[in-house]
Protein backbone atom coordinates (compact mmCIF):
# COMPACT_ATOMS: atom_id res chain seq x y z
CA UNK A 1 0.00 0.00 0.00
CA UNK A 2 1.32 3.44 -0.98
CA UNK A 3 1.72 6.09 1.70
CA UNK A 4 1.78 9.84 0.98
CA UNK A 5 5.47 9.88 1.91
CA UNK A 6 6.26 7.06 -0.51
CA UNK A 7 4.33 8.74 -3.30
CA UNK A 8 6.04 12.10 -2.74
CA UNK A 9 9.43 10.40 -2.79
CA UNK A 10 8.55 8.51 -5.98
CA UNK A 11 7.38 11.75 -7.65
CA UNK A 12 10.82 13.21 -7.08
CA UNK A 13 12.58 10.04 -8.23
CA UNK A 14 10.52 9.95 -11.42
CA UNK A 15 11.22 13.64 -12.08
CA UNK A 16 7.58 14.55 -12.66
CA UNK A 17 7.75 17.95 -14.38
CA UNK A 18 7.18 21.21 -12.57
CA UNK A 19 5.02 23.99 -13.91
CA UNK A 20 6.91 26.31 -16.27
CA UNK A 21 8.17 29.51 -14.67
CA UNK A 22 6.02 31.50 -17.09
CA UNK A 23 2.86 29.88 -15.77
CA UNK A 24 3.93 30.41 -12.17
CA UNK A 25 4.63 34.07 -12.92
CA UNK A 26 1.23 34.47 -14.59
CA UNK A 27 -0.49 33.01 -11.55
CA UNK A 28 1.36 35.36 -9.23
CA UNK A 29 0.68 38.37 -11.45
CA UNK A 30 -3.09 37.94 -11.58
CA UNK A 31 -3.21 37.77 -7.78
CA UNK A 32 -1.81 41.31 -7.69
CA UNK A 33 -4.61 43.88 -7.90
CA UNK A 34 -2.15 46.28 -9.52
CA UNK A 35 -1.51 43.87 -12.43
CA UNK A 36 -1.61 45.44 -15.90
CA UNK A 37 -1.98 44.13 -19.43
CA UNK A 38 1.61 45.09 -20.12
CA UNK A 39 2.81 42.98 -17.18
CA UNK A 40 0.91 39.95 -18.54
CA UNK A 41 2.32 40.51 -22.03
CA UNK A 42 5.84 40.89 -20.60
CA UNK A 43 5.55 37.50 -18.92
CA UNK A 44 4.16 35.85 -22.05
CA UNK A 45 6.93 37.33 -24.19
CA UNK A 46 9.34 34.98 -22.39
CA UNK A 47 7.43 31.91 -23.63
CA UNK A 48 6.61 32.10 -27.37
CA UNK A 49 5.21 28.55 -27.42
CA UNK A 50 2.71 29.26 -24.64
CA UNK A 51 1.84 32.60 -26.23
CA UNK A 52 1.03 30.89 -29.53
CA UNK A 53 -1.09 28.28 -27.73
CA UNK A 54 -3.04 30.97 -25.86
CA UNK A 55 -3.71 32.86 -29.07
CA UNK A 56 -5.01 29.67 -30.70
CA UNK A 57 -7.22 29.01 -27.66
CA UNK A 58 -8.59 32.54 -27.79
CA UNK A 59 -9.64 31.81 -31.37
CA UNK A 60 -10.90 28.28 -30.66
CA UNK A 61 -14.51 27.11 -30.44
CA UNK A 62 -14.59 28.27 -26.82
CA UNK A 63 -14.59 31.92 -27.89
CA UNK A 64 -15.20 31.78 -31.63
CA UNK A 65 -18.60 33.45 -31.30
CA UNK A 66 -16.89 36.66 -30.25
CA UNK A 67 -14.84 37.00 -33.45
CA UNK A 68 -11.17 36.29 -33.99
CA UNK A 69 -8.30 38.12 -32.33
CA UNK A 70 -4.97 38.70 -34.04
CA UNK A 71 -2.67 39.53 -31.14
CA UNK A 72 -2.12 38.67 -27.49
CA UNK A 73 -3.09 42.10 -26.19
CA UNK A 74 -6.54 41.71 -27.72
CA UNK A 75 -6.76 38.17 -26.33
CA UNK A 76 -5.90 39.33 -22.81
CA UNK A 77 -8.44 42.16 -22.99
CA UNK A 78 -11.12 39.77 -24.22
CA UNK A 79 -10.53 36.93 -21.80
CA UNK A 80 -9.44 38.80 -18.69
CA UNK A 81 -6.44 38.15 -16.48
CA UNK A 82 -7.85 35.19 -14.53
CA UNK A 83 -9.08 33.34 -17.61
CA UNK A 84 -5.79 33.95 -19.42
CA UNK A 85 -3.80 32.60 -16.46
CA UNK A 86 -6.07 29.56 -16.14
CA UNK A 87 -5.93 28.79 -19.86
CA UNK A 88 -2.17 29.07 -19.68
CA UNK A 89 -2.03 26.77 -16.67
CA UNK A 90 -4.32 24.27 -18.37
CA UNK A 91 -2.28 24.24 -21.57
CA UNK A 92 0.97 23.87 -19.61
CA UNK A 93 -0.32 21.04 -17.40
CA UNK A 94 -1.63 19.16 -20.44
CA UNK A 95 1.69 19.65 -22.24
CA UNK A 96 3.76 18.49 -19.25
CA UNK A 97 1.48 15.56 -18.36
CA UNK A 98 0.56 14.71 -21.92
CA UNK A 99 1.07 11.01 -21.42
CA UNK A 100 1.22 8.50 -18.64
CA UNK A 101 2.57 5.00 -19.10
CA UNK A 102 -0.65 3.12 -19.82
CA UNK A 103 -3.50 5.63 -19.58
CA UNK A 104 -5.36 6.99 -22.59
CA UNK A 105 -4.20 10.53 -21.86
CA UNK A 106 -6.13 12.11 -24.73
CA UNK A 107 -9.43 10.84 -23.34
CA UNK A 108 -8.43 11.80 -19.80
CA UNK A 109 -7.69 15.39 -20.81
CA UNK A 110 -10.85 15.65 -22.89
CA UNK A 111 -12.77 14.52 -19.83
CA UNK A 112 -10.89 16.85 -17.48
CA UNK A 113 -11.33 19.97 -19.61
CA UNK A 114 -15.02 19.14 -20.05
CA UNK A 115 -15.36 18.87 -16.26
CA UNK A 116 -13.68 22.25 -15.86
CA UNK A 117 -15.92 23.93 -18.42
CA UNK A 118 -19.04 22.28 -17.00
CA UNK A 119 -18.09 23.30 -13.47
CA UNK A 120 -17.59 26.89 -14.64
CA UNK A 121 -21.00 26.91 -16.34
CA UNK A 122 -22.81 25.44 -13.32
CA UNK A 123 -20.97 27.87 -11.05
CA UNK A 124 -22.45 30.74 -13.05
CA UNK A 125 -25.91 29.12 -12.87
CA UNK A 126 -25.48 28.96 -9.11
CA UNK A 127 -24.77 32.72 -9.17
CA UNK A 128 -21.25 32.24 -7.87
CA UNK A 129 -19.54 34.18 -10.62
CA UNK A 130 -16.53 34.98 -8.46
CA UNK A 131 -15.66 31.29 -8.21
CA UNK A 132 -16.19 30.44 -11.88
CA UNK A 133 -12.53 30.60 -12.95
CA UNK A 134 -11.40 28.64 -9.88
CA UNK A 135 -14.05 26.05 -10.73
CA UNK A 136 -12.66 25.76 -14.26
CA UNK A 137 -9.07 25.31 -13.12
CA UNK A 138 -9.97 22.85 -10.37
CA UNK A 139 -12.10 20.80 -12.73
CA UNK A 140 -9.27 20.70 -15.24
CA UNK A 141 -6.84 19.48 -12.56
CA UNK A 142 -9.10 17.06 -10.67
CA UNK A 143 -7.75 13.87 -12.31
CA UNK A 144 -4.03 14.71 -12.55
CA UNK A 145 -3.41 12.07 -9.89
CA UNK A 146 -4.23 9.35 -12.42
CA UNK A 147 -1.32 10.31 -14.64
CA UNK A 148 0.93 10.75 -11.60
CA UNK A 149 0.11 7.27 -10.28
CA UNK A 150 0.44 5.72 -13.74
CA UNK A 151 3.84 7.38 -14.16
CA UNK A 152 5.16 6.62 -10.68
CA UNK A 153 3.78 3.08 -10.32
CA UNK A 154 3.29 1.78 -13.88
CA UNK A 155 3.21 -1.92 -13.04
CA UNK A 156 0.72 -1.50 -10.22
CA UNK A 157 -1.40 0.84 -12.28
CA UNK A 158 -1.68 -1.80 -14.98
CA UNK A 159 -3.62 -3.84 -12.41
CA UNK A 160 -5.82 -0.82 -11.70
CA UNK A 161 -6.60 -0.42 -15.40
CA UNK A 162 -7.39 -4.13 -15.64
CA UNK A 163 -9.90 -3.77 -12.80
CA UNK A 164 -11.42 -0.76 -14.55
CA UNK A 165 -11.68 -2.75 -17.79
CA UNK A 166 -13.53 -5.43 -15.83
CA UNK A 167 -16.13 -2.93 -14.63
CA UNK A 168 -14.72 -1.23 -11.52
CA UNK A 169 -14.68 2.53 -11.04
CA UNK A 170 -11.22 4.08 -11.07
CA UNK A 171 -11.34 5.29 -7.49
CA UNK A 172 -12.43 1.89 -6.16
CA UNK A 173 -9.77 0.00 -8.12
CA UNK A 174 -7.04 2.41 -6.98
CA UNK A 175 -8.01 2.14 -3.33
CA UNK A 176 -8.12 -1.65 -3.49
CA UNK A 177 -4.81 -2.16 -5.30
CA UNK A 178 -2.73 0.86 -4.30
CA UNK A 179 -4.23 1.99 -1.03
CA UNK A 180 -4.19 5.51 -2.50
CA UNK A 181 -6.59 6.98 -5.03
CA UNK A 182 -6.00 9.59 -7.71
CA UNK A 183 -7.71 12.28 -5.65
CA UNK A 184 -5.09 12.00 -2.89
CA UNK A 185 -2.25 11.63 -5.38
CA UNK A 186 -3.47 14.63 -7.35
CA UNK A 187 -3.67 16.79 -4.25
CA UNK A 188 -0.07 15.89 -3.37
CA UNK A 189 1.08 16.78 -6.89
CA UNK A 190 -0.89 20.05 -6.82
CA UNK A 191 0.69 20.92 -3.46
CA UNK A 192 4.12 20.15 -4.91
CA UNK A 193 3.32 22.59 -7.73
CA UNK A 194 2.42 25.23 -5.11
CA UNK A 195 -1.22 25.58 -6.13
CA UNK A 196 -3.41 27.40 -3.59
CA UNK A 197 -4.44 25.22 -0.67
CA UNK A 198 -8.12 25.64 -1.60
CA UNK A 199 -7.50 23.95 -4.97
CA UNK A 200 -5.41 21.21 -3.33
CA UNK A 201 -8.27 20.44 -0.95
CA UNK A 202 -10.90 20.34 -3.70
CA UNK A 203 -8.82 17.86 -5.69
CA UNK A 204 -8.43 15.73 -2.56
CA UNK A 205 -12.15 15.77 -1.75
CA UNK A 206 -13.81 15.61 -5.15
CA UNK A 207 -14.93 11.99 -4.73
CA UNK A 208 -16.01 12.40 -1.11
CA UNK A 209 -17.21 16.00 -0.70
CA UNK A 210 -18.59 17.21 2.59
CA UNK A 211 -22.24 18.31 2.54
CA UNK A 212 -21.44 22.00 2.95
CA UNK A 213 -18.39 22.22 0.66
CA UNK A 214 -19.46 23.98 -2.53
CA UNK A 215 -16.45 23.50 -4.81
CA UNK A 216 -15.79 19.79 -4.02
CA UNK A 217 -19.50 19.08 -4.61
CA UNK A 218 -19.41 21.11 -7.82
CA UNK A 219 -16.46 19.13 -9.20
CA UNK A 220 -18.04 15.85 -8.06
CA UNK A 221 -21.29 16.74 -9.83
CA UNK A 222 -19.54 17.94 -12.99
CA UNK A 223 -17.38 14.81 -13.05
CA UNK A 224 -20.44 12.57 -12.92
CA UNK A 225 -22.22 14.54 -15.63
CA UNK A 226 -19.24 14.43 -17.98
CA UNK A 227 -18.57 10.73 -17.36
CA UNK A 228 -22.00 9.96 -18.80
CA UNK A 229 -20.75 11.59 -22.01
CA UNK A 230 -17.04 10.71 -21.99
CA UNK A 231 -16.94 7.34 -20.17
CA UNK A 232 -13.65 6.63 -18.44
CA UNK A 233 -14.36 2.88 -18.32
CA UNK A 234 -17.12 0.28 -18.79
CA UNK A 235 -18.69 1.19 -15.43
CA UNK A 236 -19.30 4.73 -16.65
CA UNK A 237 -21.17 3.44 -19.70
CA UNK A 238 -23.93 2.32 -17.34
CA UNK A 239 -23.74 5.32 -15.03
CA UNK A 240 -27.19 6.64 -14.18
CA UNK A 241 -27.71 9.94 -12.39
CA UNK A 242 -30.83 10.92 -10.46
CA UNK A 243 -30.52 14.56 -9.46
CA UNK A 244 -33.12 14.22 -6.73
CA UNK A 245 -31.05 11.50 -5.04
CA UNK A 246 -27.66 13.14 -5.55
CA UNK A 247 -26.37 15.08 -2.51
CA UNK A 248 -23.87 16.99 -4.66
CA UNK A 249 -26.68 18.37 -6.84
CA UNK A 250 -28.55 19.64 -3.81
CA UNK A 251 -25.39 21.11 -2.32
CA UNK A 252 -24.54 23.02 -5.49
CA UNK A 253 -27.97 24.03 -6.77
CA UNK A 254 -30.02 24.23 -3.60
CA UNK A 255 -33.15 26.12 -2.59
CA UNK A 256 -35.13 28.25 -5.00
CA UNK A 257 -32.50 27.99 -7.71
CA UNK A 258 -32.76 24.20 -7.56
CA UNK A 259 -36.55 24.40 -7.97
CA UNK A 260 -36.44 26.85 -10.87
CA UNK A 261 -33.53 25.25 -12.71
CA UNK A 262 -34.16 24.03 -16.25
CA UNK A 263 -32.34 20.71 -15.86
CA UNK A 264 -32.92 19.67 -19.48
CA UNK A 265 -31.36 22.89 -20.74
CA UNK A 266 -28.43 22.43 -18.36
CA UNK A 267 -27.75 18.90 -19.59
CA UNK A 268 -27.89 20.02 -23.22
CA UNK A 269 -25.35 22.75 -22.42
CA UNK A 270 -22.98 20.10 -21.12
CA UNK A 271 -22.92 18.53 -24.58
CA UNK A 272 -21.66 21.89 -25.88
CA UNK A 273 -18.96 21.95 -23.20
CA UNK A 274 -17.80 18.49 -24.27
CA UNK A 275 -17.40 19.79 -27.83
CA UNK A 276 -15.46 22.79 -26.52
CA UNK A 277 -13.26 20.47 -24.46
CA UNK A 278 -12.37 18.43 -27.53
CA UNK A 279 -11.31 21.63 -29.30
CA UNK A 280 -9.32 22.86 -26.28
CA UNK A 281 -7.38 19.61 -25.94
CA UNK A 282 -6.69 19.47 -29.66
CA UNK A 283 -5.08 22.91 -29.45
CA UNK A 284 -3.20 22.08 -26.24
CA UNK A 285 -1.80 18.86 -27.73
CA UNK A 286 -0.36 20.87 -30.62
CA UNK A 287 1.88 22.82 -28.24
Amino acid sequence: MITPEQFTSRMKAKNLPSLPLTVVALGEAVQDERCTVDRILGILSMDPSLSATLLRLANSALYAGEGSVQDLRSAVLRLGFDAMANLGTGAAVIKNLRSGTHLDSLKLWQHSVAVGLTAKGICILAKRHGQAETAFLTGLLHDIGKIALDTCYPEDYTSVLQKVAEGAFFVDAEREILGMDHAEAGSLLAANWSFPQAIVEVIRAHHDPGPEDFLPNLIHLSDLLVRTRIPMGPADEHLMISFDDLPAFKAVLAGALHKDLDVERMTFSIDDEVDHALAFVEVAFQA
